[in-house]
């Protein structure tokens, strides 16, 4: 019944604007691949590759289930769409190659390096996607022996040291720097060197001259002073979308309204301490509220970009920042809507209504949990004050009129079944539109794997790197008997949080167009699938 009387409700153009986007002509894969190359006469510098890995390829995994469904979920990687940017304004050639959004195999990966003869390569790593990355540069060593391979990206950026020890494939590892810097330092020395891989890392001063790199002088792993951060980002270009499969990326079910969507970030460093965030208390800069309206206008006008997903951990940290971005959005009458994350303690009633008038129909809040004595041990409570102050948040991002998405944790150091039924019944009192429940996952380079390490809270059950996804059980806190009951806990949290009466029928009664149908039908099915 509500579900009838809600579709009765849906606009006509949203029905025009849904079937339009699933209208269009996908070009090839061929073609696609082709557009991910830009060569200065007729060569490529270096080939960014994003690996054949993705959080969302492996769902079956996850919930110990044969298929959830295609989800979707991955969006252009910004790293290497920036970095290919930035390449190409200093006039080298470049390629980036979003490997997962293509489906491409590593053989796939290597007959393409056959073909192009790219001058070195860079291989960006998450540390989930470890494995994969070093499989992948074994074997384009083993079929190029003459190729300059860059390992980058958020493992090599956190834990460079391990990557440079056990990747003896890559030749130089981008550590605790901004990639662009580097990598323009690095194919810089490297074209004087007339790219020529053994003349090049052969050439010890100049190796050890080059910021923010780790690399090997024979048997000793030798590492760099820190690369420079770049404190003016407007001096950034934008993002080279052009290069990537553009027809090919859709966010996760709960996490648009409007098609076609792209990512963007307008904030590099976090200044919050959460002690599992490897950009804690790192330096935190800002675009131009200007600059980043001149990116909308872009993908607006060269892409037809309905909405936009800001990425940054916190996009509003800084107030004055926001009410200026939201004001010239707001002016410029784009037709565009958003989305972001933000801490608890960054937003108040004005900022709120300024957003809503701006476009943003969604907020994640890292809530992760409401437990005072959870939310010390990993230091949230600085930017979430207390479950008071979160609820009354809550209700101010409602009446503005913009959904809420909250994050929580399981497996919090500290914990043990029972502080996570809170953690649980917290949820349910912040009644988010659509709530995250992940597994709590130490990553190398984080004061919180640190700390475990040294033998508090708990302790590692793996350090296979490819189980580090935050689904899996890789920490086993103190407070709990096994792997199992972990991952049973998980499981409780969405069933009790999703299968509520109340929250079924607040669902169905949000239902405004066909997409949400389709979003909410999706879902549904993994949910259903994974944990009833």
């Amino acid at each position: 019944m509500f579900c009838i009387l809600n579709i009765g409700s849906i606009r006509k153009g949203e029905i025009q604007e849904s079937m339009f986007y699933k209208r269009k002509k996908e070009p090839t894969r061929d073609e696609l691949i082709n557009r991910s190359f830009a060569p200065k006469n007729n060569s490529i510098d270096i080939m960014l590759l994003f690996p054949p890995t993705s959080l969302g390829v492996d769902y079956a995994h996850r919930y110990g289930k044969k298929d959830l469904g295609n989800l979707k979920g991955d969006l252009i990687p910004l790293g290497i769409a920036s970095l290919a940017a930035y390449l190409k304004k200093y006039e080298f050639g470049v390629a980036a190659l979003d490997c997962v959004a293509l489906t491409l195999t590593h053989d796939e990966i290597v007959e393409i390096i056959r073909k192009r003869k790219p001058r070195s390569v860079g291989i960006s790593a998450t540390t989930y996607a470890l494995p994969a990355s070093t499989a992948l540069a074994k074997r384009l060593r083993k079929e190029f022996p003459n190729l300059l391979i860059i390992l980058g990206g958020a493992h090599a950026n956190i834990a460079g040291i391990h990557a440079a020890k056990n990747i003896t494939s890559v030749d130089i590892v981008c550590c605790h720097s901004e990639g662009e810097t580097v990598v323009l330092d690095i194919i810089s020395k490297f074209s004087k060197h007339n790219f020529n891989r053994e003349t090049f890392l052969n050439d010890i001063s100049t190796m050890k001259s080059i910021k923010g790199i780790i690399f090997r002088n024979k048997d000793e792993i030798v590492k760099n002073l820190p690369g420079d951060i770049i404190k003016d980002l407007d001096y950034l270009p934008l993002p080279a979308r052009e290069l990537f499969p553009i027809e090919r990326y859709v966010p996760l079910p709960n996490q648009y309204k409007k098609l076609p969507l792209t990512n963007m970030i307008v904030i590099r460093g976090c200044p919050y301490v959460c002690t599992f965030c490897d950009q804690a208390a790192t330096t935190a800069r800002r675009r131009s509220p200007q600059k980043v309206i001149e990116e909308i206008r872009e993908v607006v006008k060269k892409y037809g970009v309905k909405e936009i997903s800001f990425w940054d951990d916190t996009m509003s940290y800084h107030k004055k920042w926001m009410i200026e971005f939201c004001t010239l959005l707001a002016e410029a009458k784009l037709d565009v809507i958003w989305s972001c994350y933000a801490a608890v303690n960054t937003v108040n009633q004005e900022i709120l209504h300024l957003m809503k008038k701006a476009g943003c129909w969604n907020i994640f809040y890292g809530y992760e949990t409401g437990v005072p004595e959870l939310a010390e041990n990993i230091k949230t409570n600085r930017k979430n004050k207390s479950m008071e102050y979160m609820m009354k948040v809550a209700r101010w991002t409602k009446n503005a009129g913009i959904e809420v998405r909250g994050s929580f944790m399981i497996a919090l150091p500290g914990e043990n079944p029972e502080l996570a039924e809170q953690t649980i019944q917290d949820a349910i009192k912040l009644d988010p539109e659509y709530a995250q429940f992940s597994i709590t996952t130490p990553y190398p380079g984080t004061a919180l794997y640190d700390e475990i390490k040294k033998g508090k809270w708990g302790k590692l059950t793996t350090e296979d790197f490819s189980e580090f996804q935050g689904w899996n059980v890789v920490f086993l806190p103190e407070g709990y008997k096994n792997k199992e009951e972990v991952m049973k806990m998980n499981r409780k949290a969405f069933r009790t949080f999703y299968l509520r009466p109340r929250y079924i029928i607040k669902a169905i009664l949000n239902i405004r167009s066909l997409e949400d149908i389709k979003r909410y039908f999706i879902g549904f099915k993994a949910l259903v699938k994974g944990f009833v």
